[in-house]
């Protein structure tokens, strides 16, 4: 049950929705890298190099149509490298995890329970998440389908009704562009869409591969056509002067809805509900991942036990981190750090990959 496939469009929901939760979590970053509205171009230059990025991908992907990056790397590298590769997806995925469960908690204490303590929401939000990552992929992948219908959806709607009242001379002027802004603020967009690092593992769960290799490249287009159009609709709801001091933007979208007709008195409120579901959602599939990066780094045969034990250390360590608003001040470097090795990790996998097809062809002559 644990290890049971799933549908390429399953795959592409987890990576769509994945994304959109890293992408609300760093958009503040965006909004104040740049000085003026163009921040929607480091969103498409990020897109791009994806995009790009996704046919060496795909063919890796094709000849190792079963395997995740991690065991790939088991057989194309040194053993030193490939538990290196092992290892950095483990911390990556728990720390990535960790900021999500932080930031995830820090909003229901401030909207919802407002006198329960932070700790006390995150374990129960951890014990909750391992419980249902411990049933598999397949649970996971149906729980994102449903998240995507009666959440993301919904929760959109209520975010794009927000500018009935926005001043759309905000996405003003894009000429001239600040470029060395943007260029800086392309890592922050790449990273938004994280969706391409849980691709490296996912796709080795789906069971049709050859339709889920065309679906990998709509997924960086739907995802980008999401980013581009949620930072335009908060740069139009509020400008730039006040969306640069946000913490939350997509909250503070909520706080001013006025959708006519709407029978709920608050919509903040039916927005961060449909919040909780989607990032309670990317948490469940961030758990299970890291499970299988560990299965692959440390070669064991366990059916979802390591699971549990991320319990504790993602207690710890969404215990230990500084409230998001104290944090985007230092988050820079690793962001950088981050962002380069998502992208260049699988890139360095299908080079080694390419080589060695070509030395089998070329014995085989």
């Amino acid at each position: 049950m644990f290890n049971q496939d799933i549908t390429p469009y399953q795959n592409i929901s987890i990576l769509i929705l994945v994304s959109f939760a890293f992408q609300s979590l760093l958009m503040p970053s965006i909004l104040s890298e740049i000085d003026g509205p163009v921040g929607w171009i480091s969103i498409a230059a990020a897109a791009l190099l994806l995009y790009l990025a996704i046919r060496p991908v795909n063919k890796l992907m094709e000849k190792h149509s079963e395997d995740t990056i991690i065991s790939i790397s088991n057989k194309l590298f040194p053993k030193f490298i490939s538990k290196s590769i092992g290892l950095y997806y483990i911390f990556m995925f728990l720390i990535s995890n960790s900021i999500l469960l932080k930031d995830f908690s820090e909003q229901i204490k401030l909207m919802m329970l407002f006198n329960t303590p932070l700790s006390t929401i995150i374990i129960a939000i951890l014990l909750t998440a391992g419980y249902a990552a411990k049933k598999g992929i397949q649970t996971i992948a149906n729980i994102t389908n449903i998240a995507v219908i009666v959440a993301l959806i919904p929760y959109l709607l209520i975010i794009i009704f927000s500018t009935y009242y926005a001043d759309y001379t905000n996405i003003l002027p894009i000429y001239p562009a600040d470029v060395v802004g943007v260029a800086k603020s392309i890592p922050f967009a790449m990273l938004g869409f994280f969706g391409f690092s849980i691709l490296m593992f996912s796709n080795s769960r789906v069971a049709i591969k050859e339709k889920n290799l065309l679906i990998n490249k709509r997924f960086i287009v739907i995802s980008a056509i999401l980013y581009i159009a949620c930072y335009l609709l908060i740069v139009v709801k509020f400008g730039m002067k006040e969306a640069v001091n946000m913490v939350w933007p997509f909250i503070s979208v909520m706080k001013f809805v006025n959708i006519p007709g709407f029978f709920f008195e608050s919509t903040e409120i039916v927005g961060l509900c449909f919040q909780i579901v989607v990032t309670f959602t990317c948490i469940c599939i961030l758990s299970y991942f890291t499970n299988l990066s560990m299965q692959e780094t440390f070669k064991t045969r366990e059916n979802g036990y390591f699971i549990f034990i991320q319990i504790p250390i993602l207690y710890l360590m969404a215990a230990a981190l500084p409230g998001m608003y104290m944090m985007f001040p230092y988050i820079r470097i690793p962001i950088y750090a981050l962002s380069a090795l998502n992208f260049l990790i699988p890139l360095l996998v299908a080079y080694k990959n390419k080589l060695r097809v070509k030395n089998e062809e070329l014995r085989i002559k």
